[in-house]
């Protein structure tokens, strides 16, 4: 998920770690807060991918900066992660979502409606999931288990309409 996020930050002009992460709490921070140590790995992947380049550059006082930007298989890569990268762990589903609703901006109306279509079909999977976990008579949940389940299905009953009703185009 981090990648994405960098790679839609840096995806206008490029941007130094610092400036990434300072950008990615701003748009990103009500669901992801990133460390320099987080970060930097990521990065570190990205230049391995060839999805971004680093240019060092020396400021005034000495101090050498690399400034990170995308390159034309970053495009692509970002295509290939935003499709393929996404966990089956439910605690990352909201994470992951949020992140791709997040980053849509760089993908093709064509696109756009693919992702909504197969992000729907897994809203109706774990819809599925968690209404059957609560009228599973064979387990046994309390009270609060029972109400934190109910709790997910409304938000996951929330979210399918909220699928339904993104513009793509």
């Amino acid at each position: 998920m981090i990648e994405i996020l960098i790679l839609y930050i840096i995806h206008k002009r490029e941007k130094t770690i610092y400036s990434i992460r300072k950008e990615i709490i701003e748009i990103f921070g009500t669901f992801t807060k990133p460390s320099i140590g987080t970060i930097y790995p990521a990065l570190q992947r990205l230049l391995k991918e060839k999805a971004v380049t680093a240019n060092e550059i020396m400021s005034e006082g000495g101090k050498k900066s690399s400034y990170y930007s995308i390159t034309k298989k970053g495009f692509e890569y970002f295509k290939e992660l935003f499709f393929n990268s996404g966990s089956d762990n439910p605690s990352l589903f909201y994470t992951q979502l949020q992140a791709r609703l997040g980053t849509m901006g760089l993908l093709t109306p064509d696109d756009r409606k693919k992702f909504i279509n197969e992000f729907s079909k897994k809203t109706e999977i774990y819809q599925f999931e968690l209404e059957n976990r609560l009228n599973d008579e064979f387990l046994e949940l309390d009270y609060f288990q029972k109400q934190l389940l109910n709790k997910t299905l409304k938000e996951i009953k929330s979210l399918k309409e909220y699928l339904k009703g993104l513009k793509v185009d």
